[in-house]
């Protein structure tokens, strides 16, 4: 269900600023999503029932929601953690497009943050930089890979005469959406705070896809008593002995067909013994 109200998470979420804002003071912040005492959001979308606007010192978040220890999401190199902002299509409410709203009295020239891929398939994404309603700076990466594969990308956009809005979106035109950012940084490069960070999986046209790590199905629900049916879940690291079945459910049923064949067999099978002793 959608709502019309949208949440308001409070200023202050993960910001480290310079004490100055003009571009001679090199005033510097850092949005991560988690500053000390902030609550840890739902690990999945729909447990959030609409959009949350984000409030920090420098910027403004819209069109998504906060989680926390997301699941399926192992591409955290560059997120701060617990959490992080992102929409998706099975969202309540949620838009195609991430927005981030810079604060004019904090001038700024960069915007660099770590763009994550949510979906089981590469997805390309276009980041755009506005000052007022000019397009002043665009990055497009033709292909971030899967989530299960660590997918994700690096922005970097630089504008020296201001930047005041970015917006983050698919490329193309898709039906279905999942996306995540953190670690926004302002008038700095975001691999500058994660020096020892392994750069973007990147795919060669050609080259096959690395296999998605899938995570296993834990347990077992056996059935325990007489004529229960069982639901065996398999877990691949089991011994194959410790998987079993019940023999009466497993017992073969003949079908009213194969009744019916049997019938005539019989029947066919007596005529043919009352002619011979005939």
């Amino acid at each position: 269900m959608k709502l019309n109200k949208v949440g308001a998470i409070a200023a202050g979420l993960a910001v480290f600023a310079g004490a100055g804002i003009s571009p001679a003071d090199a005033a510097v912040a850092l949005v991560g999503f988690d500053p000390p005492g902030t609550p840890i959001g739902p690990s999945i979308y729909v447990a959030v029932p609409g959009p949350q606007t984000i409030v920090t010192a420098p910027a403004t978040f819209s069109g998504g929601v906060v989680l926390g220890d997301a699941t399926f999401f192992p591409a955290i190199v560059f997120a701060t953690g617990p959490n992080v902002y992102g929409t998706a299509d099975f969202g309540n409410g949620l838009a195609k497009s991430l927005t981030i709203g810079i604060d004019p009295a904090f001038t700024t020239t960069e915007v660099s943050f770590a763009l994550f891929n949510g979906e089981t398939f590469t997805q390309g994404y276009k980041v755009d930089a506005f000052n007022g309603a000019s397009l002043v700076a665009s990055q497009t990466i033709a292909g971030i890979l899967p989530n299960f594969n660590s997918g994700y990308g690096l922005i970097d956009l630089n504008n020296a005469g201001g930047i005041t809005s970015v917006v983050v979106s698919p490329t193309g035109a898709p039906q279905v959406w999942d996306f995540l950012i953190d670690s926004v940084a302002f008038n700095q490069n975001v691999t500058t705070l994660f020096p020892n960070v392994p750069p973007p999986p990147v795919v060669v046209p050609g080259d096959p896809l690395p296999l998605p790590v899938i995570p296993p199905v834990r347990g077992h629900r056996h059935g325990g008593h007489k004529g229960e049916t069982e639901l065996v879940e398999v877990d691949f690291g089991d011994d194959i002995n410790d998987i079993r079945g019940s023999t009466r459910v497993l017992q073969a049923v003949p079908e009213p067909s194969t009744y019916a064949t049997l019938v005539a067999g019989l029947a066919g099978l007596g005529l043919m013994i009352r002619r011979r002793k005939r």
